[in-house]
């Protein structure tokens, strides 16, 4: 049997396709034919991978690039995707904030994506589809264009876009509840990637054979499921950069003030205590602990002598990261800059805790009184605003929205957020992977991304079923497109 050809829609950073391509049965394999995105980091990042020929640059909806993806991959075996849909996720901005701004999400335009992903799939007529989506797609409402008027779950939609193409949906019944399904709820964690993050996935196929289910790698008495240390415990330590600028202005820095050695000392300590190991910090140690001596001692002016001093530690941290040849240069494992008040934040915050425990006095465990001091935002939204997370468990959902901020991404040691690089080896990106684009972009394409281990275990599942159903020819001549 030939490779299998794969279109990748949506494609992103490529989590799915790198997944794909990662698969294998026997002399079985998956040959990328095409990926289509239009985020122009996210294109030059599956260009650097794969090549200028095999990625499509473009908006789905545009009719002229549509065609285009026809004409360039109208032989695929396996359209992949997952449409964007923003109001659907369960961690999303619709589930919060006012009236109007909920409104205008339900009305944008991106929910309505992944009917341009059927129009494709109809024109082309793969043997199999798989589509992904957040969790929160299942109890999401739409209103029906049939003659109830009813509104009907988003997903019941979906598969049935997909039936009336001529594909079954319908996965094979499971040994837990002996029930048949037509989508599938996928946790990352269980195909060998450290991290929590589950999922929504519909394999659909037109050539008659029994959809599979990804047979899981990890936990229920299998292996242990990889933790965050497992994925970025080895890594180098990195410092984060500390913004000087504003830091009169920044909320409940009078906090700051009122604990002003206590907080030099906790700075302190935990600078020393995350590089104390390292030689190439021994130099800014020296420099960095006499000014800490100093700047305790300061009875006024405390704000711009704080400024002064973050100044030239930025300066120092630049001069320590000019040596660093641990990775390879063009992976991107520096820290986003935070503030002073962020840093002492995450410094009392226990590994496994969030800001939702921390101001709450009847967490006795976790609760702070300083850290709810500290909390600057409103406590009638979002209190879990702040997440710390801990060495010996998966990393909670890496978001895309680690672009704006990574407050939900603490590191368990080191004060500071995840790194582009740490995300990625989290999201089971392969460790000499690299991404386009600045910081921001390549946040946001690893927080959009399929995690490619999980997407391994889908492609492998689809080869062992045709494997299973002995489909020994290429199957997109075996079953004629009509």
């Amino acid at each position: 049997m030939d490779n299998l050809k794969v279109l990748d829609l949506f494609a992103g950073g490529g989590g799915f396709s790198t997944g794909f391509l990662a698969a294998k049965h026997s002399n079985i394999n998956y040959e990328l034919a095409g990926a289509l995105e239009v985020d122009p980091d996210a294109c030059l990042t599956l260009i650097s991978h794969h090549g200028e020929d095999k990625v499509i640059d473009g908006d789905i909806t545009d009719p002229i690039k549509k065609e285009e993806v026809i004409k360039r991959c109208s032989n695929v075996d396996v359209i992949i995707g997952g449409p964007p849909c923003q109001t659907f996720s369960l961690a999303g901005p619709a589930r919060s904030g006012k009236k109007e701004i909920r409104e205008k999400l339900r009305e944008d335009p991106r929910n309505m994506l992944y009917s341009h992903f059927f129009d494709l799939v109809g024109k082309i007529k793969p043997s199999f589809v798989v589509f992904e989506n957040v969790e929160g797609m299942a109890s999401k409402k739409a209103e029906s264009t049939d003659l109830s008027n009813k509104q009907r779950a988003v997903i019941d939609l979906v598969c049935e876009d997909l039936k009336d193409l001529g594909y079954n949906t319908e996965v094979t019944p499971t040994v837990e509840t002996g029930l048949a399904a037509e989508y599938q709820v996928l946790n990352s964690a269980d195909y060998g990637v450290p991290q929590y993050r589950r999922r929504i996935i519909i394999i659909a196929n037109r050539i008659g054979i029994a959809n599979p289910i990804p047979e899981k790698t990890h936990g229920d008495g299998r292996r242990p499921h990889l933790t965050v240390k497992d994925a970025i415990g080895h890594l180098p330590v990195r410092l984060p950069k500390i913004n000087p600028h504003g830091i009169p202005h920044l909320k409940n820095m009078n906090v700051i003030l009122d604990n002003y050695k206590k907080s030099l000392k906790l700075f302190k300590d935990a600078i020393n205590e995350t590089v104390k190991e390292d030689p190439a910090f021994n130099s800014f140690l020296k420099w960095f602990n006499r000014e800490c001596r100093r700047l305790s001692t300061v009875k006024e002016n405390h704000f711009d002598e704080l400024k002064k001093f973050f100044l030239i530690y930025n300066m120092k941290l630049e001069e320590v990261e000019q040596t660093f040849i641990d990775l390879p240069s063009s992976t991107s494992h520096t820290s986003r800059m935070h503030n002073f008040r962020d840093i002492i934040i995450f410094i009392l915050t226990k590994p496994g805790s969030n800001s939702a425990r921390f101001i709450n006095k009847n967490r006795k465990e976790d609760y702070s009184k300083l850290l709810s001091d500290l909390y600057p935002y409103a406590r009638d939204k979002h209190k879990d605003t702040y997440v710390k997370h801990s060495w010996d468990k998966p990393s909670y959902t890496i978001l895309a929205h680690m672009e704006k901020d990574g407050l939900k991404f603490i590191h368990p040691e080191q004060p500071r957020t995840y790194t582009p690089y740490e995300a990625s080896l989290i999201q089971s990106f392969p460790g000499d992977f690299t991404f386009s684009g600045g910081r921001n972009a390549q946040y946001r394409q690893i927080g959009n991304a399929v995690p490619p281990k999980m997407a391994e275990a889908i492609g492998n599942s689809i080869l062992n079923a045709l494997h299973e159903n002995n489909t020994d020819l290429l199957i997109n001549e075996t079953y004629e497109r009509v």
